[in-house]
């Protein structure tokens, strides 16, 4: 029913889906919106009646906006009422409980959180034993808990806020005496409630937060929640003016458009979170023990003098372990989320099965972790200190960390909590460098990161996540979203999106949006020679010959340009057009040996066997690692039938650690010209072993039946061959 009435509220059949609407409202057994829903069908049957009569009503178009506009917010609340009543689950159990128990008003909440801050200092004036002080405190900080889960729990349970709560909620958000990081818990409360349930007057929350509050926790998460929401709400967003307003006038500021293009980059590398969790789980790790494996387990590194007693393979080991830590490193340079995999484990604790608790900023006066942070305990040189302190981790795992510690034997605990020693100088020297991060902890690109990255874990790890939609199985191509414009379309921001999809390998996004720039930047080659090479990448050869071919003309005689545009045409099998690319590309770079074999490949295509050898055995000169060249060169061989000199180089091949199977087939083949059969077959079984099945060992076979037949095999010779095997 619900789906009914949306779908004829965007046909604009609106006295078909009041009619619809108003049997919904009976189902949730709510009063109110009942009697609003038979409200809004009256006020639209005297419209109706005046609009018979011909009556001349300058207020008619806005009248019926707004009508339309509250069918669909009632329409939405029915419907939210309905699953969350007769729903099963955590969500649905809260929101029941919540109706049974309604929690205090924002303006309670406000009273409480405000007097939070003087109540701890007023405290530690008030008593002056330890322990008295301490069970005190730990009272304060469980009732200020519990206080900032109701808060959290009303938003994220709640409906449509009327004008009073709207009043109270911004009120709130204004309030100085309210902690920052219970705000900052509000607003990402917000921002999931309008996931379930859009309420303009939630929106408007949030893009007041963002304006009138300076804190980046609080900023930055309002932004990043205005993203969203208008996202996947853009429908919504779209019925209120505003709204759309209210973004066109974001989109005027310079820092909110560099600081939406941040988001952007950080949401589109979550993308990357599961691969760098792959690697780390099937490249990193299993290399980094077979490595260990290898080692002598009694010997020291350090006692490795003479060189006989080093496994050669092991400097190849260290050096490919370190190039992909190198790697990770870089990516968390960028912003990546390189602790995923290593803090999944920990989220099991009772800590977490809150939704709110994922939300938190880190906090050391979080009752479930202040134990480990008393006065007594605490040291600000500790490791533990200078860790938690560090950008590096998101909150959620910072929890983790502390939640794991907790868990632990004090004494073993201690080492963590006492001050660095000066004998540990490697220790400390990487500590200091954690240390020194701290002042980049509140820049908002930080927050952004530790935001995001602490949604990601929600989405991911929560044990009730099955419950919504995940928001990063999705695109979350933010620059596509219409209303969002206003904040995305600058040429600079999209040129920065596109080079980022582009350097991932997202080619059809990045081919999109260098599409729309070589619009725009109709001047710039390299904007051309991206798209080209993403829709190269894409097989889509002759959209990427055309752009390859407008940056020819705007940078002429471009070395790269013209070596990717001959490969285009090769693939489209125009290799007589392939070769005039290669041959400008050779008049820049002569001693391009990759250019060379492209070139001798299309000649030895085009059966001009004599020039490509010409070419073949050049590159077989000056290569270090000649193996492409000798196999070019035997073929060339193997077609003018020179069978002596082709077996020379498939065999000197075949005695190299570089051996391939097509190697071994185009010896078979050899021999099968030469009606050296036995050999042939000999070969051909070589061949079969590295096939999985016999019909993949045909397909590779019967690929080159033109050139056998070419060289003189009879057909049935051919097909008699793979029955011999």
């Amino acid at each position: 029913m619900y789906t009914d009435i949306i779908r004829f509220l965007e046909e604009r059949r609106l006295k078909e889906a009041l009619a619809q609407l108003y049997a919904l409202t009976v189902e949730t057994e709510c009063w109110n919106l009942q009697s609003e829903t038979e409200t809004l069908q009256t006020t639209y049957n005297y419209m109706l009646q005046y609009a018979s009569q011909g009556t001349d009503d300058p207020e008619r178009n806005h009248l019926y906006n707004r009508i339309r506009r509250r069918a669909y917010e009632l329409a939405d609340e029915a419907d939210f009422l309905n699953r969350s009543q007769k729903g099963n689950g955590y969500f649905s159990e809260k929101f029941r409980k919540a109706r049974q128990y309604p929690p205090h008003t924002f303006y309670e909440i406000e009273l409480s959180l405000e007097s939070y801050t003087e109540d701890l200092g007023l405290m530690q004036l008030q008593y002056t034993d330890a322990e008295v002080l301490e069970r005190k405190q730990k009272e304060l900080f469980l009732r200020h808990e519990k206080t900032t889960d109701e808060l959290f729990d009303k938003i994220w349970l709640g409906l449509h806020w009327t004008e009073e709560e709207q009043n109270e909620a911004n009120a709130l958000l204004n309030s100085l005496l309210v902690p920052v990081n219970d705000l900052a818990i509000m607003v990402s409360a917000v921002t999931l409630s309008l996931f379930r349930l859009f309420d303009a007057a939630k929106f408007k929350f949030l893009t007041n937060a963002y304006r009138a509050r300076k804190e980046n926790i609080i900023s930055q998460r309002a932004l990043i929640g205005i993203l969203l929401v208008t996202y996947y709400q853009e429908s919504r967003i779209a019925l209120y003016p505003e709204l759309l307003a209210e973004l066109s006038l974001m989109g005027e500021s310079a820092l909110c458009r560099e600081q939406a293009n941040t988001i952007q980059i950080l949401l589109l590398l979550s993308r990357e979170t599961e691969k760098i969790d792959k690697k780390m789980r099937e490249e990193i790790i299993p290399q980094m023990i077979k490595k260990t494996q290898r080692l002598k387990p009694d010997l020291k590194i350090t006692d490795i003098e003479d060189p006989e007693d080093k496994n050669p393979e092991w400097d190849k080991d260290i050096d490919e372990i370190n190039r992909k830590i190198q790697e990770l490193g870089e990516l968390q340079m960028e912003g990546a989320d390189t602790y995923m995999g290593t803090f999944a484990q920990l989220k099991n604790y009772p800590f977490f099965r809150q939704a709110s608790h994922w939300f938190y900023p880190f906090d050391k006066q979080v009752p479930e972790i202040a134990e480990i942070f008393t006065p007594d305990k605490e040291n600000t040189k500790s490791f533990i200190n200078i860790l938690l302190d560090s950008p590096v981790f998101c909150n959620s795992d910072k929890y983790s960390f502390c939640l794991a510690l907790s868990s632990i034997p004090s004494s073993q605990r201690s080492m963590l909590t006492s001050e660095i020693g000066e004998q540990n100088e490697a220790l400390r020297e990487n500590m200091d460098k954690l240390a020194t991060e701290k002042e980049n902890n509140d820049k908002a690109n930080v927050i952004s990161r530790q935001y995001i990255h602490d949604l990601y874990r929600f989405y991911k790890l929560w044990p009730f996540r099955n419950e919504q939609h995940d928001l990063f199985k999705d695109r979350l191509d933010l620059w596509n979203c219409n209303a969002l414009k206003p904040l995305f379309h600058q040429t600079e921001q999209l040129k920065q999106i596109a080079d980022h999809l582009f350097a991932k390998d997202y080619f059809s996004e990045a081919s999109e949006l260098y599409a729309a720039l070589s619009e725009t930047l109709q001047t710039d080659a390299g904007i051309r020679q991206k798209l080209g090479f993403s829709l190269q990448k894409l097989k889509k050869y002759p959209e990427a010959v055309r752009v390859y071919e407008q940056a020819d003309i705007l940078t002429p005689d471009h070395a790269w340009t013209l070596k990717h545009l001959g490969q285009c045409f090769k693939h489209m099998h125009e290799y007589e057009r392939a070769l005039e690319c290669f041959y400008r590309a050779e008049n820049i770079q002569p001693d391009n040996l990759n250019l060379l074999l492209q070139i001798g490949q299309c000649l030895a295509t085009l059966r001009n066997y004599g020039k490509a050898l010409t070419y073949f055995f050049k590159v077989e000169y000056l290569e270090k690692a000649p193996a492409n060249a000798q196999r070019a060169i035997g073929w060339c061989y193997f077609m003018t039938g020179k069978y002596e000199d082709a077996l020379k180089f498939y065999e000197k091949l075949l005695h190299t650690a570089e051996a391939q199977t097509s190697d071994w087939l185009n010896t078979g083949h050899i021999y099968m010209a030469s009606n050296n059969i036995p050999k042939a077959t000999e070969c051909y079984r070589e061949v079969q072993k590295h096939c999985q099945t016999h019909d993949d060992f045909l397909k590779l076979y019967l690929a080159d039946k033109e050139a056998l037949i070419e060289r003189g095999v009879q057909e049935d010779m051919i097909y008699l061959v793979p029955d011999l095997l």
